[in-house]
């Protein structure tokens, strides 16, 4: 995949076309991540296939605005890695939302390393999401 490809599809993430964005993905996709987002000690959360993955985005989409800003991209291959600056902002106020994100008008940015396998057709096959660093707000974009 290259950056210029890669950048459609972080476009249809951040417009949420849900069905274009798994569009890129195999039926048996895993998508992995280190920790229960913003709880730690909580297990890890594995959503497995295209539609646990929208049902997983909608519920986050319905309180907040998730941003995916690119910044390293490398391909080799069968496997690309991707640096995110990602940004929540919090559009409705949700008591049960992680530290930091339960109050309209927060604002959390965050900076992710994504590894992606794909299989010979180029769709993805793994994707496991290591949370690097919390940012401050003001890395924010949009």
């Amino acid at each position: 995949m290259t950056r210029e490809e890669f950048l459609q599809y972080m476009n249809y993430f951040n417009t949420h076309q849900w069905d274009k964005v798994t569009g890129y993905f195999r039926p048996d996709t895993t998508l992995e991540y280190p920790d229960s987002f913003g709880s730690p000690g909580k297990p890890a959360n594995t959503l497995h296939g295209p539609k646990e993955f929208i049902k997983n985005y909608q519920g986050i989409a319905a309180n907040m605005r998730e941003v995916l800003n690119l910044g390293a991209f490398s391909d080799w291959g069968n496997q690309f890695f991707v640096e995110f600056v990602t940004e929540f902002h919090v559009e409705k106020d949700n008591p049960n939302g992680s530290p930091g994100m339960k109050k309209k008008g927060d604002v959390v940015v965050m900076n992710q390393c994504v590894l992606y396998d794909v299989d010979e057709e180029g769709k993805f096959k793994r994707i496991r999401i290591f949370h690097h660093r919390y940012l401050d707000a003001s890395y924010a974009k949009h």
